[in-house]
């Protein structure tokens, strides 16, 4: 499976050479669950924004089940149209039930602490090879995967990593998924405000729907197809109280074929030092003890987030090929809502020129506190290292306190060669906090990005990056990266 690429470190450095060979994976077929994966959402978006297909691309994983039945009722009346669709119909068929895949890989890249992530953006060091072995069947998947770092981004103690790893197994349409694997909850295209895939994932336990389907009562068909997903994990080297817990939960549903909306909320709980008994987790579940005073072990009984989102499609509406979105998301409560929130909202273009498809998309982002630098946003009195994990936010990718204003367009050339790029300015971390190990320090930047992605042959995918960041603070960083992917199934 293909991820694109992610952050670096300083500047101006010579593209490193790994020693080393890449990536040998065993995978099995009729793959169940797509991890974040940038392709596939641009593809699957570019269809919904065109009015060919109703699948929500909100909540991740997403089921190669769900899709399917997304593509069931596809309607594709243009050459572009049936080019898109056919791109996501090859990558379903890449995998057949009951067959072992292998795969190899290598990234390199040069240093890039200072440029922001994206979707799916999961390079996180400088060379990086990864070695796994997989199976998968109709009700259950198994993925294990080791990744070997150099000269990393993120310092977690170890050179060999098993982010991408789990088990999973289905029953009557539910997927129990236990791993490390990433999360997306939101409609924006670069971030989520309060489950982004940034950090490395969190080690845990994900519950969700395999096909979203809308409910056949007669009292709730008006619900349309929906999904949720359920989580529980433990954060990694959270020194402030080592062995937190991170839960959360989503909902999300379809109510008319041109609106999309989405509730989630996340909770820190638990750890040394703090209370876990049933009755805290209530409190921290119910939020009936939010806003206590944090200096009492048996005030405030979590760290706790809450928020909104919704989607509404123009094509559907006034056929016009566009989608306009929104988040918001609170650090706290107030009259059941919440409160002290951040923002988020954008809206997207799917076109085609020339035959070709391509997407344009504009997003706003704001994690100040209500429009207000308070050093609030993804921070806590008690779980003071924030809503961080390893120093890098689990919400959206640049931290609390910070201001964005992206554009960016993607542009399908033929069926083997696909283009990202995205230009961001933004002022991160005006709070100067020094739990935000993305930024650490107050800044402002302005960046452009362009990543390549071409399919040389079936089976072997080249990956190419370039970006220039402009910072106030730092030297301007110029750099790149390439990578090289072999599957056989």
């Amino acid at each position: 499976m293909y991820h694109q690429p992610k952050y670096q470190q300083p500047k101006y450095k010579q593209l490193s050479v790994l020693l080393g060979l890449g990536m040998m994976s065993m995978l099995a077929s009729a793959q169940n669950l797509h991890m974040n994966d940038l392709k596939l959402k641009a593809d699957l978006d570019w269809l919904n924004t065109q009015g060919v297909v109703q699948i929500s691309t909100s909540t991740w994983p997403l089921t190669a089940n769900e899709i399917k039945r997304g593509l069931a009722s596809a309607n594709a009346e243009t050459v572009a149209q049936q080019q898109v669709l056919q791109s996501v119909q090859t990558r379903l068929d890449q995998n057949r039930d009951s067959l072992v895949k292998g795969s190899a890989g290598l990234y390199v890249q040069t240093d890039r602490d200072q440029l922001p992530q994206t979707f799916a953006d999961d390079q996180l060091a400088g060379q990086q090879a990864t070695v796994g072995v997989s199976l998968s069947e109709a009700d259950w998947e198994f993925n294990l995967q080791a990744n070997v770092k150099n000269d990393k981004l993120v310092d977690d103690d170890s050179d060999v990593s098993f982010e991408g790893s789990y088990l999973a197994g289905k029953a009557a349409n539910q997927w129990l998924i236990a791993g490390k694997i990433p999360a997306w909850w939101g409609p924006g295209h670069d971030g989520s405000l309060i489950r982004g895939d940034a950090s490395i994932p969190v080690t845990g336990i994900t519950m969700q729907r395999d096909e979203q389907s809308a409910p056949t009562s007669q009292y709730l068909s008006w619900v349309g197809p929906w999904q949720y997903q359920l989580f529980a994990g433990q954060l990694e080297d959270y020194e402030a109280i080592p062995e937190a817990k991170l839960f959360g939960a989503r909902l999300a549903a379809s109510p008319l074929p041109w609106l999309e909306v989405g509730a989630s909320r996340t909770f820190m709980w638990g750890g040394e030092g703090r209370p876990e008994s049933f009755s805290s987790f209530g409190d921290a579940l119910l939020g009936t003890k939010d806003n206590a005073d944090n200096g009492d072990v048996d005030g405030d009984p979590a760290n706790q987030l809450g928020g909104f989102d919704a989607k509404v499609k123009l094509a559907s509406l006034i056929n016009v090929p566009a989608s306009i979105y929104g988040q918001y998301v609170g650090e706290d409560e107030a009259g059941g809502l919440p409160a002290k929130n951040m923002y988020l909202a954008g809206a997207d273009y799917a076109s085609e020129a020339y035959g070709k498809p391509y997407q344009l998309y504009a997003e706003y982002t704001d994690t100040r506190t209500s429009g207000e630098v308070q050093g609030i946003s993804y921070d806590h009195g008690t779980y003071t290292d924030g809503y961080y994990q390893q120093g890098y936010p689990l919400g959206y990718a640049l931290g609390g306190d910070a201001e964005s204003v992206a554009v960016g367009g993607r542009l399908w050339l033929d069926n083997r060669n696909f283009i990202n790029a995205k230009l961001q300015h933004a002022k991160v971390n005006q709070a100067d906090e020094a739990i935000n190990q993305a930024f650490p320090t107050t800044d402002k930047l302005t960046s452009i990005d362009v990543a390549w992605e071409h399919q040389w042959q079936p089976q072997t995918l080249i990956t190419t990056r370039l970006w220039a960041v402009d910072s106030d603070n730092r030297s301007s960083d110029i750099g790149a990266g390439v990578g090289l992917e072999f599957q056989t199934y």
